[in-house]
């Protein structure tokens, strides 16, 4: 059950996720089939609405965060809304960033990949992509959907996932070449997965357990990353919990094998942190999440910032712009049948440096509201520039 509204009734949870209500629906009907369950209210909203909410007076009646973003906990345990939660399982905590840990409890895990419409490319004569990389392919043009890391902490983790796997500079190319195919930027990032669906795309990166509760359509399918990394999916107890036994007592139903069973069925689309038998049906894909290696959290918190404002810079203020110049740059290349490397470079260069998104003097500038316009300002003017002088070049081309 989902509600905008806060009050509280007598022996009643209410929980603030960054889900969609589609996502936590099972689980919440699973713990209500518990002895000495109490009726459950979420308050389904982005990372920034909740940070609001929660910052302001009125968070006295929620009782729990179930969120899969360690930036909205790390903020709220920095202001010191989390209630420590000493005694979670080592299986468990091992995935909690470190900043973190003495307060967040993960209960399950996920990944990114990309979710296909398969009809729309077969209608296209398409091949089914598989990486990041196939994405920047001029045959895609027009048939990509992505969330900004701004708008969707879930997709903020996917970016950075693949800035961390291809390195700042590379990984950067890669992205503003893709941005180049994007039809728009959605606001949420389980909007991607609707709009996939009903096929206002074909292809978004988007988290598993938004694909997977869409794959009864024959039309679908989801492709993992290769290398893909574990995501948690994080529950924290606030200190202002009017009922901390009766949320205590759900966030160990989470950890109970029940509770385990739940989120990983396919109605929520998440793995359990419990190894599942080896003649599981998705025990391959877990064990690979179990055991790749984590997320650098620390950077992903050092420059949230820094990642935020310039994908949006770069790509979410100048899509149409961007856009009509990659057209240009995929026309040209296909008319003289061979790549134009020199025009790549001036669509794919940066005005941040690989040492400045992890120097703490940098990136302490963007905690400054006049400073952080002046530089999005600086970053914009950049970008500017090297658009006009590559389609200065596309059109002298012979």
């Amino acid at each position: 059950m989902t509600t905008f509204s806060v009050q509280a009734k007598k022996n009643e949870l209410v929980i603030a996720t960054t889900f969609s209500p589609e996502a936590t629906a099972y689980i919440i009907s699973r713990w209500q089939t518990q002895p000495q369950s109490v009726v459950i209210r979420t308050l389904n909203r982005t990372s920034s609405s909740l940070e609001q909410l929660l910052d302001s007076a009125g968070d006295e009646n929620i009782d729990l965060v179930l969120t899969s973003s360690p930036m909205l906990l790390q903020h709220l345990q920095q202001h010191q809304r989390l209630a420590d939660w000493p005694d979670a399982p080592p299986q468990s905590q091992r995935l909690v960033p470190e900043s973190i840990r003495s307060t967040a409890v993960a209960v399950a895990i996920s990944s990114f990949g990309l979710l296909i419409n398969q009809r729309n490319l077969n209608d296209r004569h398409l091949a089914l992509p598989a990486s990041w990389d196939d994405l920047m392919q001029a045959r895609y043009q027009g048939t990509l959907l992505m969330s900004s890391p701004s708008r969707s902490d879930t997709n903020h983790l996917m970016v950075e996932s693949l800035l961390q796997q291809q390195g700042w500079q590379q990984g950067w190319q890669t992205i503003l070449s893709l941005a180049g195919n994007l039809i728009t930027i959605s606001s949420r990032s389980f909007g991607v997965a609707d709009k996939i669906k009903s096929g206002l795309g074909s292809v978004g990166p988007v988290i598993d357990n938004y694909a997977n509760l869409l794959l009864d359509d024959p039309d679908l399918t989801f492709r993992y990353f290769p290398h893909a990394v574990a995501s948690p999916t994080y529950v924290a107890q606030l200190k202002s919990s009017q009922y901390p036994q009766e949320a205590r007592r759900f966030v160990l139903f989470l950890l109970s094998p029940e509770g385990q069973k739940a989120l990983s069925d396919t109605n929520t689309g998440k793995y359990s942190i419990i190894p599942s038998q080896e003649d599981s049906p998705r025990a391959r894909q877990q064990h690979l999440l179990l055991n790749a290696p984590p997320l650098n959290y620390r950077l992903i918190l050092q420059r949230q910032r820094l990642v935020q404002k310039l994908f949006d810079t770069a790509i979410s203020f100048r899509l149409p712009q961007l856009k009509d110049a990659w057209r240009a740059l995929h026309n040209a290349e296909a008319r003289l049948k061979r790549p134009l490397p020199e025009i790549r470079s001036l669509l794919t260069a940066l005005p941040v440096s690989e040492a400045q998104s992890t120097d703490p003097r940098y990136l302490a500038q963007l905690e400054n509201k006049a400073r952080a316009e002046q530089l999005m300002m600086e970053w914009q003017l950049f970008f500017q520039a090297h658009q006009r002088q590559a389609i200065t070049r596309l059109e002298n081309l012979k």
